[in-house]
C-alpha cells in the first residue's frame, strides 16, 4: 500500500480530519486506512438502515442507527458530518420527529457525497477485505477477551480487537452479535458491550468459573 499516495489524497477530502483520526488508532497510518475502508463499507449498510426507519417511522430504530453513524464518523475524524448527525439525535431523543423527516434524507445525501469522495481514493483500488471463516469457538474465545478489555475500559485492545473480528465470518448469528458489539466499541459505549455479552451463555459460564 502506498500510504504517501493514500494520504495525499485523503488530506484533500472535505470534512476528514485524518489527524484525529490518527490518534484513534495510535497513529499507525496503516491501521487508519483500514479502519477507513471497513468504516466506509459498513457506514454503507448502516445510513440504508437509516433511511428505512426514516420511512416507516421507527423511531426507536432510528435513534440506536443515528447513534452508531455519529460514533463511527467521530472516530475517523469526520468531525463536521458527524455533528450534522447528532443534530438528527438530539431531535430524535426529544420527539422532534418532524424534523428528523424534513432532514434525514439531506444528511443521508451528504453522507453519500462522504463516501464517495473517500471510494475515489486509491485507497478503494484495493483488492476488498475477504472475510475468513473461523470456528465459532474462535469467535466466543475473542468475545470473552473483549468482554475483559470493555470491563476494564482498555480502549486500544477494545478497538484492535474489533477491527479483527470485523474481517471474520461464523456463522449468521454469531457475525450479528459481532456487529453490534464492534458497533457499540466505536462508539465507546462499553456498558452495552458488557450488557450484551453477559447475555451470552458461554460468557455467563466464563464467568461462573
Amino acid at each position: 500500500m502506498d500510504l504517501a499516495l493514500v494520504f495525499s489524497q485523503l488530506i484533500r477530502i472535505d470534512g476528514l480530519d485524518i489527524w484525529d483520526g490518527l490518534v484513534h488508532v495510535g497513529c499507525n497510518q496503516e491501521v487508519y486506512a483500514d479502519a477507513l475502508r471497513i468504516f466506509c463499507r459498513d457506514l454503507e449498510n448502516k445510513y440504508n438502515k437509516l433511511k428505512e426507519f426514516s420511512q416507516t417511522e421507527n423511531w426507536k430504530d432510528y435513534t440506536a442507527a443515528v447513534h452508531a453513524i455519529k460514533g463511527g464518523l467521530a472516530g475517523i475524524g469526520a468531525w463536521k458530518l458527524s455533528g450534522t448527525v447528532k443534530e438528527l439525535e438530539d431531535a430524535v431523543l426529544k420527539d422532534n420527529f418532524e424534523f428528523c423527516r424534513e432532514k434525514t434524507h439531506v444528511v443521508i445525501t451528504n453522507i453519500e457525497q462522504f463516501t464517495g469522495a473517500l471510494k475515489s481514493t486509491v485507497l478503494f483500488e484495493l483488492e476488498e477485505i475477504v472475510m475468513e471463516q473461523v470456528p465459532l469457538t474462535y469467535m466466543e474465545k475473542k468475545l470473552g477477551e473483549m468482554y475483559m478489555y470493555c470491563s476494564f475500559g482498555s480502549s486500544e485492545e477494545a478497538d484492535a480487537l474489533a477491527r479483527e473480528l470485523k474481517t471474520k465470518t461464523s456463522g449468521e448469528e454469531i457475525d450479528s452479535i459481532i456487529d453490534t458489539v464492534c458497533t457499540h466499541v466505536e462508539n465507546l459505549d462499553y456498558h452495552l458491550v458488557l450488557q450484551l455479552l453477559a447475555e451470552q451463555p458461554y460468557i455467563k459460564d466464563s464467568l461462573n468459573t
